[in-house]
Formats: C-alpha cells, structure tokens, sequence
C-alpha cells in the first residue's frame, strides 16, 4: 500500500511549490481525507480530518478532477452546512493515482476575483500542470515504498544471515566486501566502520580465481587477522554470463570437529559398567583397562570377533582425560584399501582423479586431542602401516598430495582379531609397528573361556530385547541356561545377543523355552550329549588349550607343539580348526 503520509515533508514541499506558483492556497488530502499539507489557513489545520470535504470525497470515489466556479450552490456541495453561504469563490480537485488505488487529492481554493479569474481563465494548463505535480507526488512515494521495501528485505537478510552458524560475506566484482554478518566479522577481526577488501581479511588467490572462472571452491583457508583455522565455500554471482561477485561461507574448523565429536561421542557414551562380565578374567581385564585409561600410552586390544572390542575402547576413552573430545572409530578391514589411506590421512584438492574440491579432512585430523580407535588394522595394508608408524613416531600427521604436516595430539587404540605376532614372522605385518602398537596389551578372552559370565549376559540381552523389540517375556527356563552355559559361543558375545533377540523375536509368551532355540544351539547340545566322553574332537581341543596354558609363560608354541608330539604346521592348523582364543598368543 501507498501512503501520502510516508512522504509528509515532500508533499508539504510540493503545496508550497503549487502556491507559489499559481498564487492561490492549496491543500493536499490523503486517502482517509486527512489534510497531509496545506498553504494559508490550511497550514494551520494539517492532521486534522476534512469532515466536509464533500468534493474530495467524490474526487476520491470516482477518480475524475472537479472544477466548481459556484462554491456552496454546486449540486456536491449539497451535504455541506455551508450550502449557500460558502466562503469559497472557486474549486479545484484532481485525484493522486498509484495505478489502480487513489491515494490523495490535490485541491486549489480562491477566496477572491482576481485568483478565481486566474483559475478560469487557464483551466486545462491548471490541470496538466496539477496533474504533473501529482506525478511527481506519485513517484516520490513509489520510490519511497520501494527503499522501504528493499531496507525492509535488507534487514531482513541480515537478520537470516546473523542467525545463521556460518560466517558470510557477499563480494563484488572489485573484491570489495558488501555485507557480512555477525559471525564473519568475529571470524574475520572485521572493522564495520571501515571499507574491507576481500585479500585485508583472507588468502584469497585460490578462491577468487575459481570465482573468475565461474567455478565454485571449498577448502581450508587462512585468515590475514585471526590465527583460527577456516572452511570456505565460494559461489559465484552471475548476472547474464558476468560475474558480479561472490557469496563467501566460512566455518571455524574447531567447530567442525566440535560437531564430529558431538556425533561420534555424545549419544554412545560407554563407561565400564557397560561391559557385562563378573568372571576372574573380566575383571583383571577391567581393572588393567581402567587403570591404562588416564594415561598417552598406545594400546592395542586383541581378541576373537564378537568379543567386544570396540566396547572396550570406548569405555577406555570415556575414563581417560580425552572423554570430552572426539573418538573417531574406523574399520580398516571394511573400506577399500584405495579409500583407506585418503579416510585416515585427508587429502589436498587436485591431489588425485576424483578428489574432493577443497581437499578433505582426515581421521586423524578431526581425532585431534581425542582418540582414534583403529579396528581390525592387522587387515591394514603394508604401506599404510609405514605411514601409522610415522604418525606415532613424530604425533604428525600429512595429507596426501601435501607437503606440510600437521601437529598432532591423538591417542591411538588398535584392535586386531588376527595374530600379529605370526603376522610379524610371516612378513604380513611390520615388526616395528607391532611393538610400537604394543606397548600396553589387552586380551579379552573368548566367551568360551569364561562361561560363568552366561548367565548375565543372557539376563542383560533379555532385558534390552524385551525393550526393544516390545515383547514381553516372563523369563527363561533354566534348561535353557544350562544349555546356553555349555554352548562354546563361537561368535562369543555378539552371537550370544543374537541368541537372545532370535528368542524373544520367536517366543509366543510366557518363557523361553529349549524348543524356541536357534537349530545351531540343539545341534551343539545333541552333538554334545550323545559324545560326552568319546568326542576325539573335544578331547584334542581341550589337550591343546592345556599344551598352550602350559607353555604361556615362556611364550613358545613351538614348545607346545613338542609338548602335544605334533609339529608346529599341525598345532597353527588345529587352532584355527578349534578357533582357539589362546591366552599366550595375545600376550
């Protein structure tokens, strides 16, 4: 809507302009015939409401210009008290138009002969000149509701902008900068009061040649004021082919790695109490984790899969003086090797087909003052393994394609199902990594070992089951339990928690009973029960992880092997045969 009252000063303005012109008293009403303006006695009278105005009023519906020679005797002047003793000796009116809406009325008024004769005697010059005079009121408010519009989407732009958690800065075609919300200018040491070119506040020569290309950017950039570390994406303004300028998004980079902490930590917090398990075993294994927890020392926890691994981890991680910073976990067995070293180490942009523009952070970049949780890394390929030795050796870590390293402080915990210490013999892990990466060793024994731990860990996955999955369940006969006591868990914890939720999953009601177990279980049980004593296969395996016990202290399995009258081939073979978790090999 347009309103003749935004623009008071210059309506005023432009009465004083008409009267002065014409030598006659003028009067200029809005839309609500409200006097905006006035000469003469009218000046007096501005704000107040034109409670007679009959003829503006008709100027006003019909959008037609009046002009009365007989004031008080026209047939419009008919309402008003004044008819026939009207002071007025002549009338002009002629509407103020904004395409459709009439927003006013420009009224001239002669209170004698000589201006009436004036008014007469130039009646269609009077008009166009009036009507110009409403044009020119008519732009002025057009103009003025279009700065009111654009301030108004200005502030309202800012105020998205400074809401946002990005900094931003809009550049022009000079590399000037335009605008910038608040975030920028607290990134970027920006003075407001001063005019700022983009190369005063970053190291802009990568980024503006992208955007003279027409291309994006993204990447890591250097602030010429601050010492924070920086993300920017750069787009282009393009106005038919030219560019005009740029938007700029800046990110701090600890704010970066705050929010890959928050989603790496924050919802999957795992202490110790966590890890379930009372037997002699899993408490000397909690108490040496506990006690290893506060300290910088590398540790490398091995055990069979399904043991818990990364569980244990955590938990370490939660009880060191790290829990309030990252723990960045990543399977070096599940991502391709050609991708493996790009994750953990990051990459420049252009250091290789296919790279991200801006380059890419690493693991252990965004693991810094946190913890890095390598699983399975005896599947880590030999050349990356001589890069992980460096990264322990010199706490640095470089990306490839890059010729600068970056200072590190990260704790590391590998974590292996295989035997790295044949591993080492057999050349298919390096020696110096190994020792390096054992420097505190932590064993979680397979299930099978610590069978009195069952009966816990089956109340535990009841428990979570039953929530889970929404089903109730009484209980578990104690047949069951004793079966699952003497089942030996090849798959170890992980294959006992799917036990469960295949039990829960299947039971109708009431308890778990034997019939509701997994086919593989009663095979186990059935095997068991018909060769208690004559089963050769459990004899030979109970003989082994007697042999091994035997000779843990002096480390040999080749002195087991002598010791069962077996060679060193057979014993390796019958092990995995078995899937022998033993106790020697992990120390």
């Amino acid at each position: 809507m347009y309103h003749l009252r935004d623009i008071k000063s210059t309506v005023q303005q432009t009465a004083d302009a008409i009267a002065a012109a014409l030598k006659i008293e003028v009067e200029i009403a809005d839309a609500d015939l409200i006097r905006i303006a006035g000469t003469g006695k009218y000046k007096s009278r501005l704000g107040s409401p034109m409670n007679d105005g009959f003829v503006y009023r008709h100027v006003m519906k019909t959008g037609v210009s009046v002009i009365i020679d007989n004031p008080g005797y026209n047939e419009l002047c008919q309402p008003c008290p004044s008819h026939g003793k009207c002071l007025e000796y002549a009338e002009v009116a002629i509407p103020i138009r904004v395409d459709d809406q009439i927003i006013g009325v420009i009224g001239l008024v002669s209170f004698d002969e000589e201006q009436t004769k004036r008014l007469m005697d130039n009646k269609q010059s009077l008009l166009l000149f009036l009507e110009k005079m409403a044009e020119l009121l008519v732009g002025k408010v057009v103009e003025n509701q279009k700065n009111h519009e654009s301030g108004l989407l200005t502030s309202q732009l800012l105020t998205v902008l400074n809401l946002l958690h990005d900094g931003i800065l809009l550049i022009n075609d000079q590399q000037e900068v335009t605008h910038f919300n608040t975030l920028a200018g607290k990134l970027l040491d920006i003075d407001a009061e001063q005019e700022q070119a983009l190369f005063q506040l970053l190291d802009d020569k990568k980024l503006w040649l992208a955007v003279e290309r027409g291309e994006t950017f993204s990447g890591p950039i250097k602030g010429k004021r601050v010492a924070t570390q920086l993300y920017c994406d750069v787009v282009p303004i393009k106005n038919n082919g030219v560019i005009e300028g740029a938007v700029i998004t800046l990110k701090d980079i600890q704010q970066i790695k705050k929010l890959v902490k928050e989603a790496t930590v924050s919802e999957i917090e795992t202490h110790f109490s966590q890890i379930i398990g009372n037997s002699t075993k899993m408490n000397e294994l909690k108490a040496m984790a506990l006690h290893v927890a506060p300290s910088k020392a590398t540790l490398l926890i091995q055990g069979e899969s399904g043991t818990g691994k990364e569980l244990l981890a955590r938990a370490i991680h939660q009880s060191s003086n790290r829990k309030g910073h990252a723990f960045i976990a990543i399977n070096c067995g599940a991502i391709p090797e050609n991708l493996l070293e790009s994750e953990l180490f990051g990459y420049e942009e252009g250091s290789f087909t296919g790279a991200r523009r801006g380059g890419k952070l690493g693991k252990f970049e965004l693991a810094h003052n946190g913890t890095i949780f390598l699983d399975e890394i005896g599947d880590m390929p030999l050349h990356l393994q001589v890069k992980i030795l460096r990264v322990l050796q010199e706490r640095r870590v470089e990306r490839i394609g890059s010729t600068r390293s970056i200072p590190l402080d990260v704790r590391v915990i590998a974590a292996t199902h295989q035997h790295l210490e044949d591993m080492v013999k057999t050349g298919e892990f390096r020696e110096d990594l190994y020792y390096r990466l054992n420097v505190i060793p932590l064993l979680i024994p397979p299930l099978r070992e610590r069978l009195e731990d069952v009966p816990i860990l089956i109340q535990f996955y009841l428990n979570y089951y039953s929530t889970v999955t929404d089903r109730s369940v009484s209980g578990i006969t104690p047949e069951v339990i004793e079966i699952l006591t003497h089942y030996p868990w090849p798959g170890n914890v992980r294959e006992l928690g799917n036990v469960i939720e295949y039990c829960v999953t299947m039971v109708a009601g009431g308890e778990i009973t034997a019939e509701i177990l997994p086919k593989r279980v009663k095979l186990e049980r059935q095997s068991t029960s018909h060769n208690s004593s004559l089963n050769l296969k459990l004899l030979e395996r109970e003989m082994i992880m007697k042999a091994l016990t035997l000779v843990n202290s002096e480390g040999h399995k080749d002195d087991a092997a002598k010791l069962l009258g077996i060679s060193r081939a057979t014993l390796y073979r019958k092990i995995k045969e078995y899937q022998i978790g033993e106790t020697k090999i992990f120390s």
